[in-house]
C-alpha cells in the first residue's frame, strides 16, 4: 500500500480549521495520514488538533514549536522531515470537496503509468492540481474557478509560463516522492526570499523535470478570510486600465512592469544552482535571468521563442520586459 501524506500547515486558524479537518476525514479515499505542524499558535489551534489527535492517533502525526516563519516555510519545513510515497498540501481555512483526494490520486497514478510507458526509466517527478471555487468566510461561492478568477491559464503548464505566471496553489497539488527529493536537495542551496512560494518552486521543478497535470475543475472551497497568505484577487478590465492610467500618471508603470518579471528572474537565478537541471532547460532559465541585459528587439525574440507567456496581459510583458 502507497503512503500518502496530507501536510497541514497551521497558526491561529481555531476559526476555520474543524471544518477543514472534518473534509478531511470524509474523504472518499482515506488511505492517508494527517501531519500537522502548529507555527506557535495562540488562539486554541493546539488544542483543536490535540481533540482531533485523539479521535484519530493512528492516523495524525504532529509536530509542535519550531516556527518557521510563514506558510512557504512550513510546508518546506515539513517536506523535509516527512517521509511518503506521495504528498498533498492543505491549509487551515478551506473545505476539500469529498472527492478531492480520490481524483487526485487517480490522476497521478495514470500519469505515472504513462511516463512509464514512454520512458522505461526510474518514476518522474509528477504533479497534480486542481481548480477551487473562491468563497467568502462563510463559504458563499464567488466565484467557480479559483484559477480565471486571478487571471491565470490551467493549461499553461511550461516551465517557461509557470515561471511567471503560476496557475496553481499549493493546497490543491498532488506530487510524488521523486518530485518532493529534488525540491528538498534544493532548499538548502537557495534564498528563499528570491522564491515566490512553495507551490511556484514545487510546479516549476515539476514542469522542467517530469510532468505537470491539470485537473480542470474545482475541489477545494477556497475561502477569503481577509487574512489569506495569497488571496485571490481580481479586477475588471477598466479596473486595470484606471490603474494603469494611473500608474502612468505617476511615473510608474514601467518600474511595475520590470519589478513583476525582475521577481520571475531572481527565481530562475536560484533554480540554476541545481546539478540535475537538463542542460538545454538550463541554458533557457540562465538566459532570462539576464534577459533584461538586452534590447527590447532580442528579449522580444527570445520571450517567442522560449514561451515566455501569460495568460492575460502579455502584449506588454512582450513589449516591456
Amino acid at each position: 500500500m502507497k503512503d500518502i501524506a496530507i501536510l497541514l500547515a497551521t497558526y491561529n486558524g481555531r476559526e476555520y480549521l474543524r471544518q477543514q479537518l472534518d473534509s478531511l476525514f470524509k474523504q472518499t479515499r482515506q488511505d492517508f495520514r494527517l501531519v500537522i505542524h502548529d507555527d506557535g499558535s495562540t488562539d486554541g489551534t493546539a488544542e483543536i488538533i490535540k481533540e482531533y489527535l485523539e479521535e484519530y492517533p493512528e492516523r495524525i502525526e504532529v509536530f509542535y514549536g519550531g516556527s518557521c516563519g510563514g506558510a512557504k516555510e512550513n510546508f518546506l519545513w515539513m517536506l523535509d522531515r516527512v517521509e511518503a510515497d506521495y504528498y498533498l498540501m492543505c491549509d487551515q481555512d478551506d473545505v476539500w470537496f469529498p472527492e478531492k483526494l480520490e481524483r487526485s490520486m487517480e490522476t497521478m497514478v495514470e500519469a505515472e503509468d504513462e511516463l512509464a510507458k514512454l520512458e522505461s526509466i526510474e518514476v518522474l517527478p509528477v504533479c497534480v492540481f486542481t481548480d477551487m471555487m473562491v468563497t467568502d468566510d462563510k463559504l458563499n461561492v464567488i466565484s467557480d474557478s479559483f484559477i480565471r478568477y486571478i487571471g491565470r491559464n490551467p493549461a499553461n503548464i511550461a516551465y517557461t509560463q509557470i515561471i511567471i505566471d503560476n496557475p496553481a496553489a499549493g493546497c490543491t497539488m498532488c506530487f510524488n516522492r521523486r518530485l518532493r527529493d529534488l525540491v528538498i536537495s534544493l532548499t538548502p542551496m537557495i534564498d528563499s526570499d528570491n522564491i515566490p512560494m512553495h507551490d511556484a518552486l514545487i510546479l516549476e521543478i515539476a514542469a522542467i523535470m517530469g510532468k505537470v497535470v491539470p485537473i480542470d475543475a474545482p475541489l477545494v472551497y477556497y475561502r477569503q478570510t481577509g487574512h489569506n497568505t495569497m488571496g485571490a484577487v481580481t479586477e475588471s478590465d477598466g479596473d486595470k486600465a484606471n490603474r494603469n492610467l494611473e500608474d502612468i500618471k505617476g511615473g510608474s508603470f514601467f518600474e511595475k512592469k520590470r519589478a513583476f518579471v525582475n521577481e520571475s528572474r531572481l527565481f530562475a537565478s536560484e533554480l540554476l544552482v541545481a546539478d540535475w537541471l537538463p542542460k538545454d532547460k538550463k541554458n533557457v532559465l540562465m538566459r532570462f535571468a539576464k534577459i533584461g541585459e538586452k534590447g527590447k528587439i532580442k528579449r522580444m525574440s527570445f520571450y517567442a521563442k522560449n514561451n515566455f507567456s501569460r495568460a492575460r496581459h502579455n502584449l506588454w510583458f512582450r513589449l516591456w520586459v
